[in-house]
């Protein structure tokens, strides 16, 4: 059918995906949004009634009356704005417009570094520094398993083949969380070559390169021990991948022409096998944006994994309401990009197209 054709129909597909799924967590989660939204508008008419009185006192002209009819105004406005007298089905196209572009109110306890205390600004500043070491790692993860995937599928039987599934069963059972304080014990305590948790020196450095350098080294224990326990698992999954390709019957007749086993290899069964492992790589990497509860907690990485912690902690719905849809559109678009690699891969649509 073409890759464009292939392309608008997948757009379609996820679009209405995206819709369905953002419907769902919104039917579940309606009276609690309904609170969160309540509850902002409330905060926002309180700001907005103390900036009017601190404008107001400042020019000596302090008349109550007006002023509680101004802030009864601006409390109309955003009642009507967020969709709360509205009916049913008009409630649900504003609000679901609200959550589609990142509006989800204010938090209750929690704010962001810059003292905000929007649910969108909050995600936005710890966000970055989970992708720094959970993507980062992730990244790391998906090079260093594909390359060993390969060559245990190459030399498939031998004792180094053996080996990746003993290991990746061992790494695969070992807890990061366990696995960061034996790091922290031995490496931070024990000989003082690491920091113990944190993201940059106290205080951090003000000059960026030094800044980048302090991020480094204190990244270096979650990281190692992020990448020690993953990537036996993504090797097996490549060489699993990879050696299922092998009993297809292009693979007999290549071998049959004489062609060497790397060749066929490289430039056969991986160029066969790679939409598969592009879906691992795409589920690898919209996993790392969720980041790691239990392994920013032991490292003190205030990441969107601590952020969720600290959240269901102090009971913040809004914060984690914003976390699940954030979250759930991070999934989908990593499908979506997914299916058009795929699509970009697959033969039979260059052929069509």
């Amino acid at each position: 059918m073409g890759y464009k054709t292939y392309l608008a129909k997948q757009v379609i597909i996820y679009v209405t995906v995206l819709i369905a799924a953002m419907s769902i967590l919104y039917v579940f989660t309606y009276p609690v949004i309904q609170t969160v939204l309540r509850k902002t508008i409330q905060d926002e008419a309180l700001h907005f009634k103390q900036a009017i009185l601190k404008h107001a006192s400042g020019h000596g002209t302090l008349n109550m009356t007006k002023i509680n009819l101004e802030v009864h105004r601006y409390e109309a406005q955003l009642i009507s704005s967020y969709g709360l007298n509205r009916p049913v089905y008009a409630k649900y196209f504003i609000q679901m417009y609200n959550l589609m572009t990142f509006h989800f109110g204010n938090a209750y306890y929690l704010t962001a570094p810059s003292g905000s205390r929007k649910v969108s600004a909050i995600i936005a500043a710890y966000l970055p520094y989970t992708i720094i070491l959970f993507t980062t790692g992730t990244l790391i993860v998906i090079f260093a398993g594909t390359i060993i995937g390969l060559l245990s599928a190459r030399y498939a039987g031998t004792f180094w083949d053996k080996l990746v599934p003993t290991i990746a069963v061992i790494h695969s059972s070992l807890p990061t969380w366990w696995l960061g304080f034996l790091f922290i014990a031995a490496l931070a305590y024990g000989i003082h070559a690491f920091p113990p948790g944190g993201i940059t020196s106290v205080p951090p450095p003000k000059n960026p390169l030094m800044y980048s350098a302090s991020m480094l080294y204190h990244m270096a224990l979650p990281l190692l021990a992020f990448t020690i326990v993953n990537v036996g698992g993504f090797a097996y999954i490549i060489r699993s991948l990879v050696i299922s390709t092998t009993k297809e019957d292009f693979v007999v007749t290549a071998k049959a022409r004489g062609l060497s086993d790397s060749r066929i290899l490289y430039r056969h069964i991986l160029k066969t096998a790679s939409p598969a492992i592009s879906t691992q790589v795409a589920l690898a990497i919209a996993g790392s944006f969720a980041g790691g509860l239990t392994t920013e907690i032991v490292f003190n990485w205030h990441g969107l994994g601590w952020l969720t912690y600290v959240a269901i902690l102090s009971n913040d719905l809004p914060v984690i309401l914003g976390i699940t849809f954030v979250l759930t559109v991070i999934l989908l678009l990593a499908l979506f990009i997914d299916e058009l690699v795929k699509g970009y891969l697959d033969p039979r649509l260059k052929v069509g197209e």
